[in-house]
């Protein structure tokens, strides 16, 4: 494997935490707290917290969106620059 290889594929998992992690803690976080507010009020429906984490889910999305998509356009130029230099 090319020394110069080793620090796109680091970078490139790195991003791709820091592309899921906006969403999954806004999903974990909604769940939470729906659950929390069902046992509180007694409300026994199951589709519920799946519904808040959907639209909380896109909404993260819309708002995390641009700097993601962002990043994601520097990581693959970086690549595409890179390329011809890899043996």
């Amino acid at each position: 494997m090319s020394e110069s290889l080793l620090p796109l594929l680091s970078s490139g998992l790195w991003l791709a935490v820091l592309c899921s992690l906006p969403v999954l803690l806004i999903a974990v976080l909604s769940a939470v707290v729906t659950s929390w507010l069902q046992a509180r009020i007694g409300i026994t429906d199951s589709s519920l917290p799946v519904a808040m984490r959907l639209v909380l889910g896109m909404v993260a999305l819309f708002v995390t969106g641009p700097y993601l998509v962002a990043k994601l356009v520097v990581f693959s130029t970086q690549v595409w620059s890179a390329l011809p230099n890899l043996h």
